[in-house]
């Protein structure tokens, strides 16, 4: 069983799924490829022959569960490397469910023969009486050179008020020789390795604003404080008309690593299992989210997992607070400076909320027959606690907080921490991909990345334990339970001592129990839409989440 974080990925919609045929459809012209860039006729063979098609088959692509109805090219620009020409284009994707999207997709011509993989090829086309492949252009190494010489030279590509720029942040280097590889990982964008030293990030999905990975990384590259995340050597964005950015790119120092927090936290978590085998372990407290001081906890955790994996939890707790430190510290830019609670945001957070519980409660009862046993169980007690959940999302009640909203990193989990030695480094800005651009950029408690990473560390336990097996499960239960409140209270106790030290302004004790207990129940009901429709088997993880964090709400 692969072992993954939770993380939201398009499930592959019945609409239009269909293997590309590259004799299906060709495109013949006596122009040469340099003519054919306005070409009408060209254009309207991409949209309505080829794209469809090819967008439903990407993995990049976020409207999977959406009708196609029409496709439009609404900017494009050309760019050279040497004689070889690149048709860089924003395609507008209008469907019959949704709002419109943006993505972007440049294009190449290469041989016939090419060795090139299936994903990049669009179509067959004959040029001035010569055939070719039409390709992706990001999986042309070609492109990769180009845009990185851009990037080494600051240059602005203009098409009239069209421009995309190139911005290096810096020094690039003038290596003589160029390598470039294109990750195959499932994601929303394509990344690419540089000369073995830089990660180029294009983002497929474009918006009328900037990208938070962008915004993020470009706001943190400037400030002083927060060192733990890849050095920004990069940024590329276009700018269609005068007004306004689309954040295209970032380029980022490739950072020497063990590998991210995830695969570590399992490694260590299954380690743990092991090594307790039939010990009895009684759970700490009655709640996860009580600070403990590591040198409070019982001896038996103290051996196993040890004090050198509670230390590297202290440090990653006070990476998260320096990065939040950092986020608040600015007090000029509006994008940036901090906020406090008002009923505007009571207003967003609950409408945003109740109505992503309502759609996972439908879900939930429509998928119910088809869950395991034990999941089954889980879930008719989850069901009859609507009640108790709508009211508590509704209580929040911004009169009674008085600390600060900033920005955040707003997907915060083990997947997106990088282990380098007795460190962690803190990457993928980009925020939650359920939500739109607007929902991403607004101004959180910086207690809600600290429940993202507290679900992570439960989902590590019990992910774990789901891969064991049923063999002694209520042992291993007990033992979970035992340490995921050792890991929770140590980081927890860590992240409070580092805010409080630098006038990060949380809230008191009791604003801070609720807003976690809050923000812990939106991360497993979130997680729970996830896992019904991707790996119904593991919907138990969330579900036993709920319940947890409910039961922990009635005893307050």
């Amino acid at each position: 069983m692969e072992l993954r974080p939770p993380r939201p990925r398009p499930t592959l919609s019945p609409i239009r799924i269909k293997i590309l045929n590259m004799s299906s459809a060709s495109y013949q012209s006596d122009k040469a490829w340099e003519e054919i860039q306005s070409d009408e006729g060209f254009k309207e063979f991409l949209c309505k022959d080829r794209l469809v098609d090819y967008l439903y088959q990407s993995r990049w692509f976020g409207g999977k569960s959406s009708r196609i109805l029409q496709i439009i090219v609404g900017k494009s620009m050309p760019l050279y490397n040497g004689s070889h020409l690149y048709n860089m284009m924003i395609l507008e994707v209008f469907f019959q469910e949704s709002n419109a999207h943006n993505y972007f997709l440049p294009l190449a011509l290469v041989a016939l023969d090419s060795d090139i993989s299936d994903a990049a090829k669009l179509a067959e086309v004959e040029l001035a009486g010569k055939k070719y492949l039409l390709i992706d252009a990001l999986y042309d190494q070609g492109f990769h050179q180009a845009m990185f010489k851009l990037l080494q030279q600051n240059q602005i590509l203009k098409e009239g008020d069209n421009k995309v720029y190139f911005k290096a942040i810096g020094d690039l280097g003038l290596a003589k020789d160029f390598s470039s590889k294109l990750l195959n990982a499932e994601q929303s964008n394509s990344t690419i390795i540089i000369n073995e030293f830089f990660y180029l990030k294009i983002f497929r999905r474009l918006f009328r604003d900037k990208n938070p990975d962008f915004e993020l990384n470009e706001f943190l590259a400037e400030q002083k404080y927060f060192k733990n995340f890849p050095n920004l050597s990069g940024l590329i964005w276009w700018e269609p008309s005068p007004g306004f950015d689309i954040s295209l790119g970032l380029m980022q120092e490739k950072l020497e690593n063990e590998g991210d927090a995830w695969t570590w936290m399992l490694s260590e978590v299954e380690s743990f299992f092991a090594e307790a085998d039939t010990q009895e372990l009684k759970p700490l407290l009655w709640s996860a989210i009580y600070p403990l001081k590591l040198k409070k906890l019982p001896l038996y955790l103290l051996q196993n997992p040890g004090q050198e994996f509670f230390k590297h939890i202290e440090t990653l707790a006070k990476r998260t607070a320096e990065m939040h430190i950092a986020l608040a510290s600015n007090s000029r830019d509006r994008n940036f400076v901090v906020s406090n609670y008002n009923s505007d945001f009571t207003v967003w957070l609950k409408n945003r909320l109740i109505y992503q519980f309502d759609a996972r409660y439908n879900l939930l009862n429509n998928k119910l027959p088809d869950l395991p046993e034990e999941a089954q169980i889980l879930a008719k007690k989850v069901l009859s606690r609507k009640d108790q959940i709508i009211n508590f999302i509704l209580g929040f009640d911004e009169e009674k907080l008085r600390s600060f909203r900033i920005r955040i990193h707003g997907d915060y989990h083990l997947g997106q921490i990088l282990k380098q030695g007795k460190d962690f480094y803190i990457l993928d800005y980009e925020g939650e991909p359920e939500s739109t651009i607007r929902d991403r950029k607004v101004k959180q408690s910086p207690l809600k990345d600290v429940a993202g990473l507290l679900r992570s560390f439960h989902y590590a336990l019990h992910a774990t334990q789901v891969k064991l097996g049923t063999e002694n499960a209520k042992l291993r239960a007990d033992q979970g339970k035992s340490l995921y409140q050792a890991i929770s209270g140590v980081f927890l106790n860590t992240y409070f001592k580092e805010a409080f030290k630098n006038q990060l302004d949380i809230g008191y004790r009791k604003e801070i129990t609720y807003l976690l207990h809050y923000f812990l129940l939106e991360k497993a009901i979130y997680e729970l839409g996830y896992e019904l429709n991707g790996r119904p088997d593991w919907a138990i993880i969330p579900l036993q989440g709920i319940l947890e964090i409910t039961d922990e709400i009635k005893k307050i």
